[in-house]
């Protein structure tokens, strides 16, 4: 039986991209990152993905901190240097635009397994969109806003203009914040764009004659380097990617995993079991996972390891960890690591 849509999940690297633009307004970033959900140890952590939820709650907290204007500027910013060009660099050689947009869904879901970005006519014009199911929170509108900057970013840097669009379709009510923030980086003079709310999509305005333009890498890159197919995730394994950042912490709660997932406990238990799993038996797996990828590097020693995974004590990590493995953690210790390593 289907277990559902799949658990949104951003690129850990994007989010360590957010805390870099926070650490630029708010000197110590551990309270909010707390406050938006995510793990303490997201800058030193090797974790791939994260859930989109708290990433979502940190954009909206960053907000509430800076002036409008100002963190739309850093977030375009952030995009045209840091967000884009790797991303751009994985296209397979466009020669135009329209190439480039159609590839773009391909590079896109490397980052985002979930994400939903194409091509799409409305009454004979062309209109590069976003698709998301709508919230009604603070952080959903200013991932919004970011995703309709990404798709204004990248054409800009596409075709080597200051493009603007002449108009804008968002999901939210956001239409006052987002003019505000285009309205500051575009020329006074310059016809704003018109901006439609409460559409079923986010989109912007393309023309035929933008699609057929050539496509131009940024100038510090001289080819892409194509990665392919992404791979297709099923719903029970981008549960295990998005929980695995926070199940270092041994005692997260099934209510706390659901909100992390922006779910019910009740809808995660029954989408769990129709993917033949319970939320009792994922926390062991991600928890014996971490334990046996630790319990590898000479650098931890089995106290460390019982500590970081939210034990008591090394005797009560030992006993759960031989309860699911069958022997101790020092005999597994013995089969990686020839040197003695101390408890």
């Amino acid at each position: 039986m289907p277990s559902g849509p799949l658990v949104p999940l951003i690129k850990t690297a994007h989010a360590e991209t957010l805390v870099g633009l926070l650490k630029q307004f708010e000197t110590d970033i551990y309270p909010l990152l707390r406050a938006a959900g995510l793990p303490e140890d997201l800058l030193n952590a090797s974790h791939e993905y994260l859930p989109e939820t708290p990433v979502k709650h940190l954009l909206a907290l960053m907000a509430e901190r800076a002036e409008p204007r100002y963190f739309g500027e850093l977030l375009r910013t952030t995009l045209r240097e840091r967000v884009l060009p790797p991303l751009m660099l994985q296209l397979d050689n466009p020669a135009t635009l329209g190439e480039a947009i159609n590839q773009l869904s391909t590079a896109l879901r490397h980052e985002s397994p979930t994400v939903q970005v194409d091509l799409q006519y409305f009454n004979r014009v062309p209109w590069l969109c976003r698709y998301k199911a709508g919230e009604h929170s603070e952080g959903y509108r200013w991932a919004e806003i970011f995703s309709v900057l990404f798709l204004i970013e990248f054409v800009g840097l596409a075709s080597k203009s200051q493009w603007q669009p002449s108009g804008i379709a968002i999901q939210s009510d956001s239409g006052d914040v987002l003019a505000a923030i285009l309205a500051a980086q575009w020329p006074a003079n310059a016809t704003q764009a018109r901006i439609f709310a409460n559409r079923r999509v986010a989109a912007v305005e393309l023309s035929e004659a933008l699609l057929s333009q050539p496509f131009h890498l940024p100038a510090r890159f001289s080819d892409t380097n194509p990665l392919g197919e992404p791979v297709e995730h099923q719903y029970l394994e981008t549960v295990y990617l998005a929980l695995t950042p926070y199940l270092s912490r041994q005692a997260l709660s099934l209510s706390e995993a659901a909100t992390l997932l922006d779910t019910s406990p009740r809808t995660l238990q029954r989408k769990l079991a129709e993917a033949g799993s319970s939320f009792n038996q994922v926390r062991e797996n991600i928890v014996l996972a971490t334990a046996c990828r630790l319990m590898e590097d000479p650098r931890y020693s089995l106290t460390d390891i019982a500590s970081t995974l939210g034990y008591a004590d090394i005797a009560h990590f030992s006993r759960a960890f031989k309860r699911l493995t069958g022997f101790p953690p020092r005999d597994y210790r013995k089969r990686y690591l020839s040197a003695p390593v101390p408890d």
